[in-house]
């Protein structure tokens, strides 16, 4: 059944949407709906769906006909924030995005590195993730929406008992194995390197916060594969 994220709307009563509404073109244009199809509704912020069905359609608006609510789980209890340097292409940042969304990062950090490699984001660039976004929550089956932020600078959490920060580094004497650090914070933030790794200066930053620093064994993934390994690793160790 298809599932829409939208806005604005009281989705516990019927309503309709003109032919102005995104959801309109793709239900006319793209899937082709008839009258009596049924559809899933969600607002991004409570763990809910709303089944509809499409009563009407004409030239000019949808009308759909309310039917009941699905009280969802699709949220895990902890928030797993990604802190990714940017890469060198606007396409890996689409991967990155599409398939943390899927398996369930909360917030998405992107900074520059010293080693990040040239990437302007323009506005229409950033709308565009955050579309990948809501796309990615559509087709997942989650209900809410991971929080999109582009920095140049930004600044480091603390590392403290509501936090646990974890770099992503090559393997050294005080670098850690992911299953040598126990996990047990509500709130993790792992930090991923650009192409290049992080410099010597950024993992001295990261030492004097006092973040653990970790590797993945000796093969090494790209950037934008690590958020996706370390998802479940982390999600299997709180559960």
């Amino acid at each position: 059944m298809q599932r829409f994220y939208i806005q604005g709307q009281k989705l516990w009563e019927n309503f309709s949407l003109n032919k102005a509404h995104e959801v309109y073109y793709q239900l006319t244009k793209v899937l082709r709906s008839y009258a009596w199809d049924q559809l899933v509704f969600f607002d991004g912020e409570k763990q809910v769906d709303y089944s509809y069905k499409i009563s009407n359609i004409s030239w000019a608006e949808v009308d759909f006909e309310y039917i009941w609510e699905i009280e969802k789980n699709s949220e895990n209890s902890f928030d797993l924030v990604l802190y990714q340097a940017m890469p060198s292409k606007l396409s890996k940042l689409e991967y990155i995005v599409q398939k943390a969304v899927e398996v369930g990062y909360t917030q998405f950090v992107f900074f520059k590195s010293e080693r990040s490699q040239k990437l302007v984001l323009s506005d229409k660039k950033i709308e565009r993730l955050r579309k990948i976004i809501v796309e990615a929550v559509e087709q997942s089956g989650r209900n809410r929406l991971p929080e999109l932020i582009v920095e140049d600078k930004i600044d480091f959490p603390q590392n403290n008992e509501q936090n646990l920060n974890i770099v992503f580094h090559t393997v050294d004497k005080s670098s850690q194995s992911l299953k040598d650090i126990e996990i047990n914070s509500k709130n993790i933030n792992i930090f991923v390197w650009p192409e290049g790794w992080f410099s010597a200066s950024e993992v001295s930053k990261f030492e004097s916060l006092w973040y653990k620093k970790s590797y993945l064994g000796d093969r090494i993934l790209r950037c934008e594969t690590v958020s996706s390994v370390v998802w479940f690793f982390i999600s299997e160790s709180l559960h």
